[in-house]
């Protein structure tokens, strides 16, 4: 039998870092309350979660179409791509949004391929309205995060070609 030193402080493994992406789309929501729910609710998901929520590297498209796909072109999700790309956000990490439409509104597809284009590169993303959790592995074991991802681009980008299609009538 070993003896056993309780004074042994076993160390707590790292806590997961984690990103905040906040969109809106056009430059009057500014005035409204997108910014700051968007933000609160990031604050919030990690700190139940024991996420550690990056203050300093934080990505934000405000007033950026999903639409045209500017915010992953040379917006804020942009920029998030390129700093995984860099290293500067690490492996494991995850991104927190408040529901998928923030990422893209793109056609089905192209938001699709935006989305795996992230968790490929070993972030995970979150969504803040559900908390659901997707992954590489989330996506391939299970068929309702594909599926749930793919339906929730499909409807983003029918909202966002109605919107359209009304503005030009």
């Amino acid at each position: 039998m070993t003896d056993v030193d309780e004074n042994i402080a076993i160390p707590a493994p790292p806590r997961r870092r984690a990103y905040s992406y906040l969109r809106f789309s056009t430059p009057e929501q500014r005035r409204g309350d997108s910014s700051r729910r968007q933000s609160d609710m990031a604050q919030e998901y990690a700190r139940t979660h024991g996420l550690d929520l990056d203050q300093h590297l934080t990505f934000h498209d405000e007033g950026v179409s999903g639409y045209r796909g500017q915010n992953a072109q040379s917006g804020g999700l942009a920029d998030f791509r390129d700093a995984v790309r860099a290293g500067l956000v690490p492996q494991g990490s995850v991104l927190l949004v408040e529901q998928l439409d923030r990422l893209s509104r793109l056609a089905p597809r192209k938001a699709w391929r935006l989305l795996e284009s992230i968790i490929e590169e070993g972030v995970s993303v979150i969504t803040l309205n559900d908390g659901r959790e997707y992954t590489i592995e989330s996506i391939d074991n299970d068929p309702t995060d594909l599926l749930l991802s793919v339906l929730t681009f499909v409807r983003a980008n029918d909202e966002s070609a109605n919107k359209a299609r009304r503005l030009r009538a």
